[in-house]
């Protein structure tokens, strides 16, 4: 719709109207309800009071839509390198020239904005179109990581919107949005961020942002209208496509290149081999740590039905051969202590303490090898958790201080905010309450803090001297549990977070974070580790109850829930990123931290592993976790398969221990989770092994192929046939 006048600029820089201003008004006003019909039609009272005016000056909007109107003309001509600057002199019509715009050191973390708070419907309708057409033609002209950030930013506007209301609400309650041109904008930012994670071979984030805007349209009015919005949004990328796809998919890994080293880094899961005769049972929800060169793994179940282990083992990884040690199990019986699983051990002093959630804090002493214990207090009294104590929760160790986030308990299923720290060089033996609560109904949503979950990712950085921050990635609101114990915010299904929070460890504050680059997608139950010579954090592997997975073998059968096996990086801003790439700008590469670590081969699709990192040496580990046995079909294990395997993770990167990695080997051979590689073709599956002289070093997946990779597999490994 073309403006019914003509705008001159006079000589202090002011927009003069060809049309009395009462005229100009209606027209924008005109303007705007033609482009935001259902922004204005329908009041949002739980986010603003319903209405909706604009300034006397209305000169930012009318520069905003000339600047639209000439951004689109270039971008409709493909001229895209006129339309960007276009898009950008839209955006600071409503911003303002000295707004930061995408969020990254501008307000802390990125993520909120007082600005984006205080607009209205129609200014955050506007700023979404014109984020979205910048990042479309950042797309074209193959500048990935700047595109996302403000796909990513599109995002940021509809997440602001919620910190406008009044009263803050948990997660898991939807905002009502009935304007059909405000979800469209936020649906196609959803769906080229899911193209570009596609791209860049990141599956889980592409289906996670595929399912997100599909279900986003289920809020629009009938009519015609939202129909069509409807049908243009599903015929945009194949969502069963998506949904059949594994993370990562073994079709796809062998294939993988570093496209972007903004957002993707090299690496190699190299699997260790433990003799079968000193090896320990598989489990699930055990504690782990390294000291002194050995690896210690505590507890945990087989099922979650049981058994449940009591046992300590070390392996010492500089003799992997001489297996699994042996230690004293740990002293209390059951009926006094329960189960030992889903607690976490910090070392201190050559201790390993755990804490299960009671007063009494048990210890390993590493040199005496015995158990012990201490008895610590609550500094506001009465002890927080239930009698049964605490599980599956989140803890890191700052020098002598220890710190518990979240985790669940006996009077409070659906998880807690708590977060509490244990000084163990203070001989009085206190914990401290930084945050949050322990059980309901003291447990209320807040605007600046994380709501109650269990099954956090949690780590230290500790990289800087006086700059130590916890990071929380994502977790669950236990919504099922707390209908089975007949608690508040009960609900028949659980809920995954996609947030991302940061504690200030000497400001003693939370502030939530910008997730940005190629991040890993919302999920539960993943294995992390902070290494500190690195400076990054390692995400792997999980589970996602709200995202569907399609089996299509032996005969298709839609789940609820997905499981991954994909690996992600994590380098703090404290850390400056190479910028190889020339596709990003100096604010978009300051502001993309997430990488995704591109593997031929990887672990079995897993939940609650642990990713461990020696601190003598820098290298990283993963051992065990367990996989739902309707997503990988298994004879032997009805519901659930736990895994006692053990793995080192390789990093292209100085300190990364990657040299030696022969990636035509891995491409050929590297077992993609559960099946193997075909060494001819690449494909992943049930292939036979070789039966030459290699003793299984390669697979084929049909007589042809190992017709026409004989000679290679000959010369590259010295097969003989037998």
């Amino acid at each position: 719709m073309p403006l019914p006048f003509n705008t001159t600029l006079n000589s202090k820089g002011k927009i003069n109207f060809s049309a009395p201003m009462r005229d100009v008004n209606n027209a924008i006003n005109e303007f705007l309800n033609s482009e935001t019909p259902a922004a204005y039609a329908t009041p949002m009272p739980q986010i603003s009071e319903g209405v909706l005016r604009f300034d006397s000056d209305v000169t930012w909007a009318v520069g905003h839509l000339m600047a639209m109107e000439q951004a689109q003309q270039f971008h409709t001509r493909n001229d895209v390198t006129n339309a960007i600057p276009k898009y950008r002199q839209a955006v600071s019509a409503i911003v303002g020239d000295s707004f930061e715009v995408p969020l990254y050191s501008a307000e802390g973390g990125g993520y909120r904005s007082q600005k984006y708070i205080s607009f209205d419907m129609p200014k955050r309708y506007m700023l979404m179109k014109a984020f979205n057409g910048i990042g479309e033609c950042l797309m074209k002209l193959g500048h990935d990581a700047e595109a996302l950030s403000w796909f990513e930013e599109v995002d940021l506007i509809y997440r602001n919107m919620r910190l406008a209301n009044d009263v803050p609400m948990f997660d898991w309650i939807d905002v009502n949005i009935t304007s059909v041109s405000y979800t469209v904008e936020r649906g196609r930012g959803l769906l080229r961020m899911c193209e570009l994670f596609l791209k860049l071979g990141n599956t889980g984030a592409a289906a996670q942002r595929r399912w997100l805007a599909s279900t986003s349209i289920v809020s629009l009015p009938e009519g015609d209208e939202g129909k069509k919005a409807a049908e243009g949004m599903n015929e945009t990328i194949d969502l069963v496509k998506l949904l059949r796809m594994r993370h990562p998919d073994p079709k796809f890994s062998a294939k993988l290149e570093l496209q972007n080293p903004d957002l993707q880094v090299r690496g190699s899961w190299a699997k260790i081999e433990i003799p079968k005769e000193k090896s320990i049972q598989p489990r699930c929800g055990f504690a782990s740590f390294v000291w002194n060169g050995r690896l210690y793994i505590f507890g945990g179940e087989k099922y979650h039905t049981g058994p449940y282990f009591r046992d300590l083992h070390y392996l010492d990884l500089s003799n992997i051969k001489a297996g699994w040690h042996q230690l004293p199990e740990y002293p209390l019986p059951d009926p006094i202590q329960f189960r030992c699983t889903g607690w976490k051990m910090f070392v201190y002093n050559n201790k390993a303490y755990f804490f299960n959630g009671r007063p009494e804090v048990y210890y390993f002493d590493l040199v005496a090898e015995r158990w012990s214990h201490i008895r610590t207090k609550y500094s506001e009294g009465r002890w927080p958790y239930a009698r049964y104590g605490l599980m599956d929760y989140g803890g890191v160790i700052l020098d002598s201080t220890i710190y518990i986030f979240g985790g669940n308990h006996n009077t409070s299923e659906l998880g807690c905010t708590l977060l509490m720290s244990l000084d163990l060089s203070d001989p009085s033996y206190t914990w401290k309450r930084l945050s949050g609560h322990a059980t309901q109904p003291s447990i209320q949503p807040e605007f600046d803090a994380p709501g109650p979950r269990r099954y956090v990712s949690m780590w230290l950085d500790d990289s800087v001297k006086g700059k130590e921050r916890i990071y929380v990635l994502y977790g669950e609101a236990n919504r099922q549990g707390a209908k089975i114990h007949n608690e508040k915010h009960a609900s028949s299904e659980s809920f995954g977070y996609d947030d991302f929070w940061s504690w200030d460890v000497h400001g003693k504050s939370w502030r939530r974070e910008r997730l940005a680059g190629n991040v890993p997608s919302p999920r539960s139950e993943s294995a992390c580790t902070f290494n500190k010579q690195l400076g990054l954090a390692v995400v792997f592997g999980g589970y996602m109850g709200s995202v569907p997975t399609i089996r299509m073998e032996p005969q298709p059968v839609q789940h609820t829930f997905t499981y991954y096996a994909d690996t992600f990086v994590y380098v703090p801003p404290s850390i400056p990123l190479s910028s190889s790439s020339s596709s990003s700008s100096s604010s978009s590469s300051s502001g993309h931290r997430w990488k995704q670590v591109i593997t031929r081969g990887f672990p079995t699709y897993r939940a609650q592993s642990h990713l461990i990192t020696d601190p003598s040496t820098g290298k990283i580990y993963l051992f065990g976790g367990y996989t739902n046995s309707q997503i990988l079909p298994d004879s032997r294990h009805e519901i659930s398969r736990p895994f006692g395997d053990l793995w080192q993770l390789k990093l292209d990167m100085p300190g990364g221990y990657f040299e030696g990695v022969d990636l035509e080997e891995e491409r050929r051979t590297a077992v993609a989770g559960p099946w193997k590689r075909c060494f001819n073709c690449g494909n992943a599956g049930p292939w036979r092994k070789c039966g030459g002289s290699c003793q299984g070093k390669a697979f084929f997946c049909e007589p042809q192929c190992l017709k026409e990779g004989w000679k290679l597999h000959k010369e590259m490994h010295r097969c003989r046939k037998q």
